[in-house]
């Protein structure tokens, strides 16, 4: 019928092989040829200059200066090699889109490997800052930064939005900040039991010392700075939860408030709208 024909005939054509004439074929490889070589040097000043970047960043010896004068804030060094690897993110979607894909999977493994140097690079130096304290907030502030950054530039920045989710990474060196910084407070209140006596004079040393400690590290602590809002506010309650909460839980068991052992400056609630004050710089 008239109906298969045409059917068998649309079919014949579909599978039709598109014939490029040798001019064509000519013209095509001789573009080909220059666009390649040019997507060839893009790649090698790109690497080039990430070279350079590395050398610069590894003899720069202003780290422990800037650590300290910073308050453990987000090293410049740091935002410059994330803006280093947000321009070869965006060089890697228009070469992906474009007849110079060629090096795409290098670039890719180029950003990469930028990413754990910097991460190996703000750790080795760390190791430079001689307070310890301040050296964990540093590498808290960076990591997240860097992680941050690289969310953003991979479009899954709504997702990030949505919760508040540290990397390991991060949640390593916010313990290990909480650890160092904190730690000594806490462990001004004993956990073992003394009847009489002398357990209402340790009751009341050890509360005189827990303020003691508090005062001394908020004061240390006060103007170091966590630029972001959603990290600052985690840091705080991870202290809360780690310094304030034991503290109350001390007082409620041995009826201390009820005794007026503990100062007004020092109830749990002022201490904790203290710690709601630290980090904004």
């Amino acid at each position: 019928s008239c109906l298969t024909c045409l059917s068998v005939s649309a079919a014949s054509h579909m599978f039709t092989p598109v014939v490029i004439s040798p001019e064509a074929q000519r013209i095509f490889n001789e573009m080909g040829g220059p666009l390649e070589r040019e997507g060839n040097r893009l790649w090698e000043i790109i690497l080039s200059t990430m070279k350079e970047v590395r050398t610069l960043m590894e003899e720069d010896d202003s780290w422990a200066i800037e650590i300290s004068r910073g308050g453990g804030e987000v090293h410049n060094n740091t935002r410059f090699i994330m803006d280093c690897i947000v321009c070869m993110k965006n060089a890697r979607t228009s070469m992906k889109s474009s007849a110079l894909s060629d090096n795409t999977e290098n670039l890719g493994v180029l950003i990469d490997g930028t990413i754990d140097y910097l991460k190996s690079l703000l750790f080795t130096k760390s190791e430079s800052c001689s307070d310890q304290i301040l050296r964990y907030l540093f590498l808290l502030n960076n990591s997240y930064f860097v992680a941050n950054v690289v969310s953003e530039s991979s479009f899954i920045d709504e997702l990030w939005d949505l919760e508040l989710e540290l990397t390991p990474e991060c949640k390593k060196y916010m313990d290990s900040y909480i650890d160092v910084s904190w730690g000594h407070v806490v462990s001004c209140i004993p956990k073992s039991g003394f009847p009489g006596p002398i357990q209402r004079w340790i009751n009341t040393s050890s509360v005189a010392k827990f303020e003691s400690a508090f005062h001394k590290t908020y004061q240390t602590q006060k103007l170091w700075k966590v630029p972001d809002p959603r990290l600052r506010d985690a840091l705080r309650r991870a202290i809360t939860e780690r310094v304030i909460s034991g503290y109350r839980d001390y007082l409620v068991v041995h009826l201390l408030l009820e005794k007026h052992v503990v100062r007004e400056s020092s109830r749990p609630e002022v201490l904790e709208g203290m710690l709601g004050e630290l980090f904004e710089g």
